[in-house]
C-alpha cells in the first residue's frame, strides 16, 4: 500500500480527531498541575515537620511542638502561594487556548481545575457534613 493510497484512505477528519484527543490530554494535565504541586508541597511539609521534631527531640515536648507549628505554618503559607500562582498561570494558559480556538483543550483544563477545587475543598465539605459528636 503506497503512502498516497494511505493518505487518500484516511480522511482529514480522522487526523483532526486524533489531534483533538491529544489536546484534551494536554488540557487535563495542565489542569491537574496545581493539584500536583499542592500535594508535593504537603508531602514535603510533613517530612520537614518530622525532621524538625527529631532535631529538637532532646529539648522537650514544648520545643518540639513549637518547631512543628512553625514548620507547618511556613509550609502552609508556601503551599498557598504556590497553589495560587499555579492556578493563575493555568487560567492564563486556558485563556490563550480559548483565544487560539483550542476549545477542547481549554474545556478539559477547566474540567480538571474543577476537579482540583473539589479535591481541595473535600476535607472542608466532610467536616461540615459529618457529625462532630456521634450519638452513643
Amino acid at each position: 500500500m503506497s503512502s498516497q493510497m494511505y493518505d487518500a484512505f484516511h480522511s482529514p477528519a480522522q487526523k483532526q480527531a486524533s489531534q483533538q484527543q491529544g489536546s484534551v490530554l494536554r488540557g487535563i494535565v495542565a489542569g491537574f498541575i496545581p493539584l500536583g504541586l499542592l500535594l508535593l508541597l504537603v508531602v514535603i511539609t510533613v517530612l520537614l515537620t518530622a525532621l524538625a521534631r527529631q532535631l529538637v527531640a532532646s529539648s522537650g515536648f514544648f520545643v518540639q511542638q513549637q518547631a512543628a507549628v512553625i514548620v507547618l505554618v511556613v509550609g502552609l503559607i508556601v503551599a498557598l502561594v504556590v497553589y495560587i500562582i499555579a492556578i493563575v498561570r493555568t487560567l492564563r494558559k486556558i485563556t490563550s487556548w480559548q483565544q487560539n480556538c483550542m476549545i477542547y483543550q481549554a474545556r478539559a483544563a477547566l474540567l480538571a481545575l474543577g476537579v482540583t477545587a473539589l479535591v481541595v475543598m473535600l476535607p472542608v465539605i466532610l467536616a461540615i457534613v459529618l457529625p462532630q459528636n456521634p450519638a452513643l
